[in-house]
């Protein structure tokens, strides 16, 4: 019913993925891997609803209508099991900058803040620019390339005086989709030592088979946990700048409210507004089908890489588009493989960037015929490498 394998238009749109890959990585043939959004089409009911929006030719100021917040209410209900009022959304203009505000309405300049390495690199970005200082809980690597949280360490840096941690879930870029246990756990933890829990959730909708998500939301006291989602990820909506804080504590949700109001920072995109509250009310099966051919294209990945190079290992992917590839196996930094990828056709981040050294990441969002050329600079670029 939909289809994932025609790549949509982007390279000549703006689209930083595509035209920034001459001025960034030198080389603008490469195939891009890089940021995290899809290269096939939105789903066909956000776009019509956008045409409509388009067809009434105004684009004045707007605020977020009631069907926009019942939508966003009805899909966490009905996706993720957990009964939201329309007055706990506080609309937003994206996750990272969203972050930013967060940190700085709840904590001082100088306050700890805590994120769990490797993890995307923004959170530490908005933390240091904050002025506050940064906590690093790193998580814990098995032999098959599986993560998890290193609860004594954590428990030991949350009663230090830590004000808030930011929990990524599912994990960027490591691929966890992380189990009601470990989320009830690292709730408990916050409550005990009285740390804000913050959780960053823009990925939770993109699950591969057996590993459903289970929200902080359900797991912690409403007076310390504030949940960020966004349709950005799931649809491809990054561009229109609207994403969605959950916040169940009026306390807390007012002091933000109040925050943002007084830096202007409180209006969403309005065809972001249209764009989301299509996505909730019409996108469940587009969803159910870009998962299951992303599994697919997980699997592209695992029996490309054990036909080709089998010295690479992935991380099990168990959410997200993200796949996690360790080539320490070349001996290269991972600034030096991005070099050399580039120039063999492919582009995908450094792992150094989230805290790994010798680790790529890998979008897999893409069309399959463009995820296996990819790969086949890939798998080419580094076999030459180890040698």
């Amino acid at each position: 019913m939909y289809d994932f394998d025609t790549p949509a238009p982007r390279a000549g749109s703006g689209a930083i993925k595509w035209d920034l890959r001459a001025s960034v990585f030198g080389n603008g043939d490469a195939l891009p891997f890089w940021v995290a959004d899809s290269d096939y089409m939105s789903p066909p009911e956000v776009t019509e609803a956008l045409r409509d929006a388009a067809a009434r030719c105004v684009f004045g100021y707007t605020a977020p209508t009631e069907g926009y917040k019942r939508a966003v209410a009805g899909w966490i209900g009905s996706r993720h099991g957990w009964d939201v009022s329309p007055e706990q959304i506080v609309p937003s203009t994206g996750i990272v900058s969203e972050l930013a505000a967060i940190v700085r309405c709840f904590t001082a300049p100088g306050d700890k803040v805590l994120i769990q390495t490797p993890v995307y690199d923004p959170f530490a970005d908005v933390v240091k620019a904050a002025g506050r200082t940064l906590v690093e809980n790193p998580l814990l690597c098995d032999g098959s390339l599986r993560y998890t949280m290193d609860f004594d360490d954590l428990e030991r840096d949350l009663r230090s005086g830590v004000r808030m941690m930011i929990l990524c879930s599912p994990h960027n870029p490591v691929g966890r989709v992380w189990t009601q246990a470990e989320v009830r756990r690292v709730a408990e933890l916050c409550a005990a030592w009285g740390t804000i829990l913050v959780s960053d959730e823009i990925h939770w909708d993109i699950l591969m088979p057996g590993h459903p998500h289970f929200t902080a939301g359900l797991a912690g006291t409403p007076e310390n946990v504030i949940v960020l989602t966004a349709p950005s990820k799931t649809f491809n909506l990054a561009g229109l700048r609207c994403s969605n804080d959950i916040i169940p504590d009026p306390a807390l949700r007012r002091r933000l409210t109040e925050w943002k109001q007084a830096r202007r920072l409180e209006s969403p995109n309005s065809l972001g507004l249209i764009a989301c509250e299509a996505a909730y009310t019409h996108g469940a099966g587009w969803c159910d089908a870009q998962n299951a051919y992303l599994a697919g294209n997980a699997a592209l990945v695992r029996e490309r890489l054990a036909a080709g190079l089998p010295a690479a290992r992935t991380a099990p992917l168990e959410g997200t588009y993200l796949m996690w590839l360790d080539a320490s196996f070349t001996g290269l930094g991972s600034l030096e493989l991005c070099r050399r990828l580039n120039a063999a056709g492919a582009i995908l981040n450094d792992g150094k960037r989230y805290g790994a050294e010798g680790f790529l990441r890998l979008n897999i969002a893409c069309p399959r015929a463009q995820l296996d050329r990819g790969l086949s600079a890939v798998v080419g670029c580094l076999r030459g490498a180890a040698e």
